[in-house]
């Protein structure tokens, strides 16, 4: 058994992959709603799993980096420089 693109090249099928990929990342690229099937017009579209994970993984990042840069610990450990601890220790 042997795995094989499926729609590897095919210009229709990257075209699509490039438009799901933009309609994706941004709320502004998704379908006009009266595009969309009824029970998808009213509220809020659904989000993957996978988005949501990435959602909080940058949003967990960002925090921790603004409280660290308020942290005093950080002041310390810039005060001693990048190259400390020491890999021979």
């Amino acid at each position: 058994l042997r795995w094989i693109s499926g729609h590897d090249g095919v210009l229709g099928n990257e075209r699509a992959d490039e438009e799901a990929k933009k309609a994706a990342k941004s709320p502004r690229n998704t379908s006009a709603k009266k595009k969309l099937p009824l029970y998808l017009r009213n509220g809020t579209l659904p989000s993957s799993l996978s988005a949501l994970k990435q959602a909080q993984k940058s949003h967990s990042a960002k925090r921790w980096a603004r409280e660290w840069s308020l942290s005093p610990r950080n002041s310390l450990a810039t005060k001693y420089g990048a190259a400390q601890p020491s890999n021979t220790f």
